[in-house]
């Protein structure tokens, strides 16, 4: 995890933590579209959580990221990500429904 100097984020991070049993991990990246902000991606074995850092040792990111942690606490999806101008890419898992076997007919009888 990355070192936060805001005690609201890292309260919220271990209140994820110990409500779904897996680990926030918080990178800063740069991405080539300038209009990305971040993006969270839930992983079998923790919370990816990337944001947009244009300028490290700046904390401007704080408000990102406390928006990114809100995705994850109201279960928004297993993937978002967030663009300028409010837009939010949202994929939501779908669950195929389990087909039943039919019970095999006994061979012989009409």
């Amino acid at each position: 995890m990355a070192i936060l100097s805001d005690p609201d984020i890292e309260a919220r991070i271990r209140r994820i933590e110990l409500a779904t049993g897996k680990p926030v991990v918080l990178r800063s990246v740069r991405s080539g579209c300038d209009c990305f902000r971040g993006r969270v991606i839930e992983r079998s074995g923790c919370f990816l959580v990337e944001y947009r850092d244009e300028t490290p040792g700046y904390f401007w990111h704080h408000d990102l990221i406390r928006e990114l942690l809100a995705c994850i606490e109201q279960q928004r999806g297993r993937r978002v990500t967030l663009y300028d101008g409010d837009v939010q890419y949202v994929e939501v898992p779908t669950h195929r429904a389990s087909r039943r076997k039919r019970p095999s007919r006994p061979t012989g009888t009409p």
